[in-house]
This record gives C-alpha cells, sequence and structure tokens, in this order.
C-alpha cells in the first residue's frame, strides 16, 4: 500500500469546501494529498487543499484535468459538477492509472439521469415510485398536456427536462394573479405561462406533472460501481432539518443506484403524494449543497467513499440518529495572500 495518495477534487457546487473539510477531519488526512480546482477565484478552497490550480469552464476541462492529473500523479478525481463532460474520457483515465468518479459509470447513465423525462420513463419500467408526467416541445404540446393534467391532478406543475429540480420550477395555479410570478418565483398562472413559453425561440423541452404538496427528503449517498456504501436521509423543515441512518427511502434507493450504476457521492431527492407514499424527484450524480449536514450522524460520506475507493481503513465515529440540524452561516477571514 502506498505511503500516501494524491485524489483531485474538481469544480463542485457550493459544498467543494466541505468535500475537502469531511477528508482533512478523518483519519484517512495523513494518507491523502488534496489538490482542489475551480474555474473561478476560491480563496477558501486555498485554505483548505494542498495545492488549489484555477481550471478551465467544465466543457473544456476533460483534457486540462487529465494531463494535471498525469502531471500531478494523481491516484483519484473526484468531479462534483456536469460530471458527464468529463465521464466521456473514462477510458483515457483509466490508462494512466487514475480513478475517474463522476457520479455514474458510463455516457449512458449520464444521460438517463440527466434527461428526466428519460428517468423517469426507466424508473417506470422498472416498477420504481415515480412520477407521471408529459414531456412538451412546443406550444400546442404544452396547452394539451397541461389539460389532461389538471383533469387527472387537483395541482399540477412544470419543470424543464434538463436541469435541477428547482431551476426552472414552477407550480400552474388557473387563478394565480399575473403578479404572483414577481412575488413567489415558483408559482405562475397557467395561462401566463402557455403565454410565454409560446414566446420561446427556440422552445425547452418541459415536463408537465401532479404537483406533490407533501414532506421532502433528500438522501445523500457514497456508492461504489451502483452499491450503496453508507447512506443519511435528510428531511427537511422550515428552519432545521432531520438526519436519519434508517428511513423508508433507503431501499428504494438501492434500486435506483444499482440501475443507474452510480458511483461517487450523489443525491437522491424525494417527495411524499397525498398518501405519504415516497416518489422519486430525480437523482443527482454528484453531492448535494447541503450533504455535510450528515456528518452529525457520525457519517462522513466523503470519507467513506474514499477510504473504499483507496482501501484505506476508517476509523469511524459513533453513529446517532435521528438527529436535528440547523444550518449556520459562517464568515471566513481572507488572508492578504489569497487576495
Amino acid at each position: 500500500m502506498k505511503q500516501q495518495y494524491t485524489i483531485w477534487i474538481a469544480e463542485c457546487y457550493s459544498c467543494q469546501k466541505d468535500v475537502i473539510q469531511l477528508l482533512k477531519k478523518s483519519n484517512l488526512s495523513d494518507s491523502i494529498k488534496i489538490i482542489a480546482s475551480h474555474s473561478l477565484s476560491r480563496p477558501e478552497l486555498e485554505m483548505y487543499a494542498d495545492h488549489f490550480e484555477r481550471q478551465p469552464p467544465i466543457r473544456q476541462s476533460a483534457a486540462w484535468l487529465l494531463e494535471k492529473c498525469i502531471q500531478h500523479q494523481v491516484d483519484l478525481l473526484f468531479c462534483g459538477k456536469h460530471a458527464h463532460f468529463i465521464e466521456a474520457q473514462r477510458e483515457e483515465f483509466q490508462k494512466n492509472n487514475i480513478q475517474l468518479i463522476t457520479g455514474a459509470i458510463g455516457d449512458a447513465q449520464h444521460a438517463a439521469v440527466n434527461d428526466k423525462y428519460l428517468f423517469t420513463q426507466q424508473c417506470e419500467a422498472i416498477g420504481l415510485p415515480h412520477i407521471p408526467c408529459a414531456k412538451v416541445s412546443n406550444a400546442a404540446e404544452l396547452a394539451a398536456a397541461i389539460q389532461q393534467y389538471q383533469a387527472l391532478y387537483p395541482q399540477i406543475c412544470a419543470k424543464p427536462v434538463h436541469g435541477v429540480y428547482g431551476a426552472g420550477f414552477v407550480q400552474l395555479q388557473d387563478d394565480a394573479d399575473y403578479f404572483k410570478k414577481f412575488q413567489i418565483s415558483s408559482i405562475c398562472n397557467t395561462r401566463q405561462f402557455i403565454e410565454a413559453y409560446g414566446q420561446l425561440n427556440p422552445a425547452i423541452d418541459y415536463l408537465i406533472m401532479p404537483y406533490l404538496d407533501g414532506q421532502e427528503c433528500s438522501v445523500d449517498i457514497a456508492c461504489d460501481a451502483g452499491k450503496i456504501l453508507a447512506q443519511v436521509t435528510r428531511t427537511k423543515h422550515k428552519f432545521f432539518q432531520v438526519c436519519d441512518l434508517a428511513h423508508p427511502c433507503h431501499a428504494i434507493c438501492s434500486d435506483l443506484v444499482a440501475h443507474f450504476q452510480c458511483d461517487g457521492l450523489i443525491n437522491i431527492q424525494f417527495k411524499q403524494d397525498r398518501n405519504l407514499n415516497w416518489r422519486i424527484l430525480e437523482i443527482n450524480p454528484r453531492p448535494a449543497g447541503g450533504f455535510a449536514y450528515s456528518q452529525h450522524t457520525g457519517v462522513n460520506l466523503m470519507a467513506e467513499l474514499i477510504a473504499h475507493k483507496l482501501s484505506l481503513t476508517l476509523i469511524r465515529a459513533k453513529a446517532s440518529s435521528p438527529v436535528q440540524v440547523i444550518p449556520v452561516e459562517q464568515s471566513i477571514k481572507m488572508e492578504s495572500d489569497c487576495l
């Protein structure tokens, strides 16, 4: 076994600092060197990583990351944002003995989880509790789908086929004031939405689906080639979250992770219907912004993942569940050499 492994944490969303800190606070810290990169100036990453580099925009990052990983003799590359652009180069990383973690193995699996309609179709095909939806590509299809789904469900909503659940999501209400959209971005008058969609050129593929107003939860998962290593569910409340090591959604997650060959630190979101049944919203093949809350259960998901991938011995904290977690923002003083 090597004395020390070099791992590279490529650009993530807001949680990249948490990814690094969770590794640093584990017993793995003496066995790993952490290089981090981001396309923007991120002083906090420079503070916590052993080495920091500015990377190109992710769409153009694959070749650059491969070259840099070879140069720095990197053993493992962890990609936390739009990793499907790096997945296409998996074979090249493997040829250079670099483990590549992108959230799912294979271009087809990335395409399936990133396309919400294809994802829903596959969940339905394997008998998992999905949310029915209609895909629309033009204004006529949109109006027809809205009419169809309004006849079937008391409330409906729309969201883009591509993108995270919250981006572009809107609840459609026939009686909503037109100005409501400027007060609450997630609520829109149905006619207003149809009119606005009709002005798109070209149109964006959207989904029309029932709106679920039940409890929402988010499952953060460390997984390896379709198998779950550890998972923690965060149930979201107004001012706090509850983290659980046991939850009804965990069995569903096992099936999802296996089917979509998830690999890395991922997030699966669920919502309850009016009968309190949990239904799948989406898989995010990356760590969620709040995944670090899960550490308060004693489970360090990032350390679990890296320990397994590099065959390192992880010393685990005592498990505690359920735990209530209150998010707190923290300021950081920037040293002069970070400016």
